[in-house]
């Protein structure tokens, strides 16, 4: 699966969200960090919904986090696509 693909799974009101309060920038990788038990949830619940990972994991919450860097360009992307459907 592609990083755009796997982005697009994702629902486009939670990626707008998540690029309007600058989340994955300001996220750390701990359970207490409210922006990252906000990302590892959306994560869960929509890219890995049937992985065994839990929050107390900071192995989970690294890569996940670290996955969400390597998106956020894509993230982007789709955006302003959809800002510029939007437009139309």
């Amino acid at each position: 699966m592609t990083i755009k693909e796997i982005a697009k799974l994702i629902p486009a009101n939670y990626r707008k969200e998540i690029l309007e309060t600058n989340m994955i920038t300001h996220a750390q990788s701990t359970a207490s960090d409210t922006g990252m038990y906000y990302l590892f949830t959306i994560w869960k619940n929509y890219v890995e919904p049937n992985a065994d990972m839990k929050v107390e994991c900071g192995f989970c919450l690294e890569r996940i986090l670290k996955n969400y860097n390597e998106m956020l360009p894509v993230l982007i992307e789709l955006e302003k696509e959809s800002n510029l459907l939007n437009g139309l």
